[in-house]
């Protein structure tokens, strides 16, 4: 009976830390995709080929790569 009172109160600490370990990742990308769209402007020397979009998106990518580990 016991073990099963501690299985179902770290199951329920589990989904409470998982919740909140998502709303960490989702607020570093938000965060991230806003700077990456600034840091894209300073940026377009470096890439002529490229707008400003297309050099946010890629830079997005990364951080959704490094934030989610896709």
């Amino acid at each position: 009976m016991t073990t099963i009172a501690i299985n179902v109160g770290f199951s329920i600490a589990q989904a409470i830390a998982d919740f909140f370990s998502g709303i960490g990742k989702s607020m570093v990308m938000a965060r991230g995709a806003h700077a990456n769209y600034e840091v894209a402007q300073h940026l377009q020397h470096e890439y002529p080929k490229m707008s400003q979009a297309e050099i946010a998106h890629m830079l997005n990518d990364r951080l959704r790569k490094e934030v989610y580990g896709d």
